[in-house]
């Protein structure tokens, strides 16, 4: 099925939906059950667990502070964001045209697992948790603020599009237009802040808890096999992993470079067209084999600029890589202190798609052993733990990074119009508050055009 035929029924489903709650509501069933309608979204509103956020909210002074430290952070990745943007844009401007075909199209901007080709249904459970825990803390958060700066929370519920998607809380949208520039940027900080303390939150058991009880098992893992190869007529795919080669056991070789170094070894030891002795795992079952190899000249291309007298005539299975210390999951032990092991945390999605490896699931998980107290786990158990608190981690840094941006109606849409309404304030103590907005009004439906264009720019870039 391809994304336009899912789109196409994603489509017909929202239509459906939409008739069914336009009938429910002529005949008065939503209102009869305390719901109401929002657009396309079908509200359950409710009083109950007001008094809970009013609760937490008691301890002001912590609030406030958070407020303050959630305002800088806000405008600090705002200004990130940006930047990001505006690099985005001059790294696609310097794509050939024959290459943009291979761009990302507008799919990849919808959230839909199944139609967004990095959100694929087989994580759909993960997503579905992930996006409600992220909608969440996201919309507790503004309510807790909002009592902090004594404004009155009117509701708080469920939000539904076909199925519960999020939670919102509902503010006097009154007393926020009247209260203070400080107090409106805490609570409009405070829902981001709290999706990037989830992330660190889920980093840290990610990292130190989980991680640190996943060791490299036997074998090698296949990398990258290239097709029409002896390798790849075998049954040998990305994500195998190589037991043995020519009656020489990698199983009890401990280090993997060494069993790189070691599968080199032996085949530089061959010849084309030798027949030898292969073991591998493919989807949890183990093959051995007879391979007969083929001549290394013929992936000439893929080894580069090197002495072609040195690999002529010598054997080759067809395997071109295998996952190594750059790519396997150690690189996910710990905090991320770097710009690339940042970028591979963050890629990980991406890199399922893109180029089909992402070491959270089978069949790379089957290259490593649990070890430790969490190996009394079930590795089914164990994994999906590993991928929730990944999913976690990565839908509330998406959303905590798409509502800084300086857009309405997104959070950090109204952190800027702020930011202006308090510079002109400032600089022009004696204008009217008339004008006052009619000049936030116009910079803010500017500088909204712009970062929308720079948001959509990336999905339309193949087309122009």
């Amino acid at each position: 099925m391809t994304w336009i035929d899912g789109l196409l029924i994603f489509i017909s489903i929202l239509l459906g939906y939409f008739l069914i709650t336009f009938i429910l509501q002529k005949k008065g069933v939503i209102e009869k059950y305390g719901m109401s309608l929002s657009g396309p979204f079908l509200l359950l509103k409710t009083k109950k667990g007001l008094n809970f956020l009013k609760k937490i909210s008691n301890k002001k002074i912590f609030w406030r502070r958070y407020g303050n430290f959630a305002v800088i952070l806000c405008f600090v990745l705002m200004i990130v964001m940006i930047v990001f943007f505006i690099w985005q844009i001059n790294l696609l401007s310097e794509i050939p045209p024959e290459k943009k075909v291979d761009l990302p199209g507008p799919e990849f901007a919808l959230v839909l697992p199944g139609i967004n080709p990095i959100l694929p249904l087989d994580y759909l459970p993960y997503i579905i948790i992930a996006f409600i825990v992220a909608i969440i803390v996201h919309e507790f958060s503004h309510g807790i603020m909002a009592y902090v700066g004594d404004l009155k929370v009117k509701s708080m519920g469920i939000v539904y599009l076909i199925i519960p998607i999020g939670a919102f809380v509902e503010p006097d949208e009154k007393q926020l237009k009247k209260t203070t520039i400080h107090k409106r940027l805490r609570v409009f900080a405070a829902g981001p802040t709290a999706n990037f303390i989830v992330v660190l939150v889920c980093l840290l058991i990610f990292s130190f808890v989980f991680m640190s009880a996943v060791q490299p098992g036997s074998g090698l893992t296949v990398y990258e096999v290239y097709e029409e190869s002896p390798a790849y007529d075998l049954g040998i795919r990305k994500g195998s992993i190589i037991t043995s080669i020519n009656d020489s056991d990698l199983t009890k070789i401990d280090n993997q470079n060494d069993k790189f170094i070691s599968y080199t070894i032996i085949l530089n030891s061959t010849k084309a067209n030798d027949t030898i002795n292969i073991s591998y795992i493919t989807n949890g079952n183990l093959y051995n084999k007879k391979i007969k190899l083929d001549d290394k000249y013929n992936y000439i291309e893929s080894y580069g600029d090197i002495n072609i007298t040195k690999i002529k005539g010598k054997g080759e299975t067809g395997i071109f890589s295998f996952v190594d210390e750059k790519n396997n999951l150690d690189i996910l032990k710990n905090l991320p202190l770097n710009r690339d092991r940042i970028l591979f945390y963050i890629s990980l999605p991406i890199m399922g798609y893109f180029d089909g490896y992402n070491p959270l699931v089978s069949p790379f998980t089957e290259s490593y052993e649990i070890t430790g107290p969490l190996s009394s786990l079930p590795a089914p158990v164990f994994w999906g733990s590993i991928n929730l608190l990944y999913w976690i981690f990565w839908l509330n840094l998406m959303v905590g990074l798409f509502n800084v941006i300086p857009m309405l109606p997104l959070d950090g849409g109204y952190l800027f119009n702020d930011y202006i309404r308090l510079v002109i304030k400032k600089v022009k103590r004696e204008m009217n508050e008339e004008k006052t907005e009619k000049i936030v009004g116009n910079i803010s439906l500017v500088v909204s055009l712009i970062i929308l264009f720079m948001v959509i720019f990336p999905f339309i870039f193949k087309y122009i």
